[in-house]
Order: C-alpha cells, then structure tokens, then sequence
C-alpha cells in the first residue's frame, strides 16, 4: 500500500500583515487629512466666523507641511524603516486632534490642523507604509499595493458618515476628540506589526522561497525581486521619467484635494441636506474602494502607466458633468456622477505606487519617493486653494470643476509620456 506523504502548509507570508497594517494606518492618515475637513468645513466656519477661503488656507498649509515633512521621511525610511516613524506619528496625530476640539481662534486651529495633525498624519501615512509594501512585494505588487489602498477609500465610507453623525448629536468640538482617540487605537498597533523588509526578518519577497526567487519570472511577469533594477536617488532624478511621473500623478491629486475639501458644502449649496450630502461623498469613495478589486488584479498584467490613463480619463468626464449633475436636483444624477469619478479616482493611489516602485525598484525608494514631494505640495496644495478662492469670488465652485477637469486631461498625456527608463550602459573600457 502506497504510504500518503503530506506536505505542511506554506505559512501565511508576513507580508500580508503588512498590508493590513498599512490599510489601518491609511484609514486613518487619508481620513484625517483629506475627508474629515470637508465635514467639519461648514459647522466650524459658521460657529467660528470664518471664510471658506481661509478654511481652504490651512489645508493648503497642511499639504506643504506635509511634503516638506516627506522629503526627510523618504530618508529615514531607507535608513531605520516605518515602526518609529508610525508610533510618533500616531501619538502626534492622536493628540492634536483632540487638542483641536479646544479652538477658539484660526492661529490655533492653523497650528494643530495645519502642523500638528499633519505631521502626525505623515509620519504614519502613504509615504511610509506604500514604500514599505512596495519592498515586501515584486510579482504581486499591484494586488497588494490595491489591497493596502482600501484604507484610503474606507475613510471616505466610514469616516464621513461616522464624523457626519458625531457632528449632528454632539457637535463638532466632541466629534475631533473622539476621532483623537479613535485614531490612537488603530495606529498604534499597526506600528507595532509593520516591519521594513523581508530581509530583516528573513523571508523574501512575495513570500517566494529561494529556489523560486532565484528562478526566471513566470510568464507575463516583467520581472522578479531577482532582475528588478534598483535606482539610487541621484540616477532616478537624471531620468526623463521621474518628471513625467511626478507632473501627471500631481495633476491629477491637483482637483482630487479639492474635491474631497468641498464636496460636501458644494452639494450643500446645490439644496442637498447635510446627511444626503455625506451620502453621495460616502457613495464616491465605496466606488472607488470597490475599484480596487479590479485595479488590482489588472496592475498585474497590464502595465499601470496604461491603466492610469483610464482612470484620468474617466475621473476627468466625471469632474466636467458634477456642476451640471447638481443643476439637475437630483440626487440619482448626482449619484451616477460620483460613482464614475469614485472609480477612475479608486486606481490613483495604487497605479502611482506600481509605477515608482516598477520604474525605479524597491531599495531606495523612500529617498526617490522623497524628490517628488515639493512638487506634491504645489499641486495637492493650489487645488484646495483655488477651490475656495472661486467660490469667493464667483458664489460657485463650477469653473473650479472645469479647470480641474482639464488638469486630467493633461495628465493622461503626461502619463502616456512617462515610459519606464533605462540605466545607460557605459562603454566598455579599451
């Protein structure tokens, strides 16, 4: 009789643990930072005195803080990897926002929300946890990188319904302390799972053991964590491709900001309630969580420079149509809208991570990650910016929607433009 051998299980690879911290730690950062204010725009504003205008000034000042944080944290990240960078961001974060519940004056709210908060936000955000996914993955890069994403869009689907509700029952200045502590819970632990590679814990990337790291890439896989090329900063910022990289991703975060800063008071003034209002935002973003499904599998077989321009261009028609949408008054048209630009929107974050780490590797990608953050800042930063300053001066935000719209339009151009590079061979030596 023929003796049955089983083979044990391969153990679940550490790397996604990584990711689910990263989904945690993203929820938190990009709920913060880009859905929260929008729902704390109108009550504040209003018990405060304050313009919308000047509101809009302190996410403008945020973003720039946040990417002149990013320079430097794209350096400590390849040198001492994400878990202290997270714990102090988590405090810091934490923190300050429950500080802010205290504001009576627009220096304080500028100090706590436009600094602190965002320098908490940051140490514990995008940058640390998408470059640190980034080195525990290779071949299933795209899918992990989408599936980390989903904290983006989570914050769009629990945070603005959650704070919406905390803001009706009990007010605004509560509802920061309880987004404080909320905050402490789930970034915390998150720091304590997150680890900088696999190296540092003896694995490989993907999960692959060293006989399958050191075989060829299987069929349709342009590479492994064997043939990867890894760019060092100063050789990444002489290649044509960085720049087009950073222009077109900027372009299209440019309107995306200042979507998420004043979508909620726009459906306001179009005569939706507050609730129906974070209704529709709430929509957008289980659109573009629910993209990520799709996004992610594509990433690993259709090159992410091709897919980008998809989403651009379905997120640009979708920016066009939303002042027309609300001219309509009805809340299935302006649904429709949302959930197109919830879509294209939902690929941005992991197509612009697969695209610098397959362009540039994965070894020093913190420090490469770290140039585009000034040019970040003017993009994230205007968009916010100009959103309410239009509003001031027009009543409306329609040709702020419109001059977004064309931002992504442009930015499906230089996309296509930023074709991956190639390292120069030098002439062999006579």
């Amino acid at each position: 009789m023929r003796a049955i051998v089983l083979h044990p299980a391969r153990p679940v690879f550490y790397g996604w643990y990584i990711v689910a911290a990263a989904l945690v730690a993203q929820f938190v950062a990009i709920g913060i930072q880009s859905f929260a204010p929008g729902v704390f725009l109108k009550p504040m504003t209003d018990d405060l005195g304050w313009s919308r205008q000047s509101y809009s000034a302190t996410q403008t000042v945020a973003t720039a803080i946040g990417g002149v944080a990013g320079i430097f944290i794209g350096g400590f990240l390849d040198r001492r990897g994400p878990r202290l960078l997270m714990f102090v961001g988590g405090v810091i974060a934490g923190l300050s926002l429950m500080a802010t519940a205290a504001v009576e004056t627009y220096w304080q709210f500028l100090l706590l929300r436009g600094v602190a908060q965002t320098l908490g936000t940051a140490l514990c955000g995008g940058l640390v946890v998408n470059v640190t996914v980034s080195r525990w993955f290779v071949q299933r890069r795209g899918t992990a990188i989408s599936l980390a994403s989903l904290g983006i869009s989570l914050g769009g689907v629990l945070m603005v319904p959650l704070l919406g509700w905390w803001v009706d029952d009990f007010g605004w200045r509560q509802s920061w302390v309880m987004l404080g502590v909320i905050s402490l819970l789930l970034v915390l632990p998150s720091a304590w799972v997150i680890r900088r590679s696999p190296e540092d814990m003896g694995l490989n990337p993907d999960g692959a053991t060293d006989a399958e790291l050191a075989a060829p890439p299987r069929p349709g896989r342009a590479v492994s964590a064997m043939t990867e090329v890894q760019w060092t900063r100063p050789e990444a910022v002489r290649t044509g491709a960085l720049w087009f990289v950073i222009l077109g991703y900027g372009l299209s975060t440019f309107g995306l900001m200042a979507f998420l800063l004043h979508a909620i008071p726009f459906l306001q003034d179009g005569g939706f309630h507050r609730g129906t209002a974070a209704m529709l935002l709430s929509a957008f973003s289980w659109s573009s969580l629910l993209s990520k499904f799709v996004w992610g599998p594509l990433m690993d077989r259709v090159h992410a420079r091709h897919l980008s321009v998809i989403g651009f261009a379905m997120s640009g028609v979708a920016m066009a149509l939303l002042p027309a949408a609300l001219a309509t008054d009805s809340v299935g048209v302006v649904l429709g809208v949302m959930l197109l630009y919830g879509f294209g929107m939902g690929g941005l974050a992991p197509l612009q991570e697969t695209v610098w780490a397959s362009y540039f590797g994965r070894m020093h990608l913190g420090s490469i990650r770290g140039v585009a953050m000034p040019f970040s800042i003017i993009f994230s930063a205007a968009g916010p910016l100009l959103g309410g300053a239009i509003f001031e001066q027009t009543g409306s935000y329609e040709a702020a929607f419109f001059i977004f719209a064309a931002g992504l339009a442009l930015a499906c151009v230089l996309v296509l433009l930023a074709r991956p590079p190639k390292r120069r061979e030098l002439p062999a030596a006579a």
